[in-house]
């Protein structure tokens, strides 16, 4: 698979992006989640979301806490890899994937291997007293280790993060995403440039034309959130965006394919 471009090629359709993996039929974040998508026809990536344990080990998990996708109780990061094993995180979303795990992101990497790329999306957490730099330097070790870096883009809401991660790794490729009430106002270009990103990401409903207009002029690739619907598929991809990121990208990628 060819090295990972920010925007598809002049003419190409935009990527299709699962997010969390194929996430409408699976529990996110799980290795379920992200076999499906791997062996879908036509998806270009997964998107999945980063976190550090209390012993410093990189797992998969959106939540800062574990109630909602798995067995688990309270904050991740006051966990142990080995306590966190212990947690169903599958159960929640349909008993058939009872025993699923909260995976680590070496688990999820070996799985897609080269056959997508991968967003990974870095969560920072203002409640946690780690060193600075810390999970940056530890996300970047496992991707090296995985042999993925020129299959990954690195992506969050923490711009400063993102800016720290592109002095580590001049040549990684990086996203910006788009708080409403933070960046309100603030154009693609603006908040690219200030963490030297080359990917600008936001919701559907937060996506205006003058934010299109403004990342084409300086050449920043948009990626837009969560498109489930063929409706907002076909309106996304009329704008023109870079990138549709979906639950259910496997009903979705033959549209998006058909529109080159």
């Amino acid at each position: 698979m060819r090295p990972f471009l920010p925007k598809p090629m002049a003419g190409a359709p935009p990527y299709v992006i699962a997010h969390r993996g194929i996430s409408a039929k699976a529990p996110e974040n799980t290795l379920a989640s992200f076999a499906l998508a791997a062996s879908a026809p036509g998806i270009d990536m997964v998107e999945l979301d980063v976190r550090l344990t209390k012993d410093e080990e990189v797992i998969v998990l959106h939540d800062r806490t574990l109630q909602r996708t798995s067995t688990g109780n309270g904050v991740a990061h006051k966990c142990n890899l080995e306590e966190l094993r212990t947690y169903d995180a599958g159960s929640w979303f349909d008993p058939s994937f009872r025993g699923e795990r909260i995976p680590t992101l070496s688990e999820v990497l070996r799985l897609v291997g080269p056959t997508r790329w991968v967003d990974i999306e870095i969560k920072s957490d203002p409640f946690q007293a780690d060193r600075r730099g810390l999970i940056e330097e530890k996300v970047i070790a496992v991707v090296e280790q995985s042999n993925m870096k020129g299959r990954v883009f690195y992506s969050s809401f923490d711009h400063h993060l993102v800016a720290n991660l592109k002095r580590m790794v001049p040549d990684a490729v990086t996203g910006v995403l788009y708080n409403l009430f933070r960046d309100f106002g603030r154009l693609p270009s603006k908040l690219a440039r200030r963490a030297e990103a080359s990917i600008f990401i936001c919701a559907k409903t937060e996506l205006q034309r003058s934010m299109i207009d403004d990342a084409r002029r300086y050449g920043i690739a948009v990626y837009v959130y969560t498109l489930n619907s063929i409706k907002d598929a076909q309106k996304m991809i009329q704008l023109g965006v870079d990138g549709i990121i979906s639950d259910n990208a496997d009903d979705i990628v033959s549209l998006v394919k058909q529109k080159q």
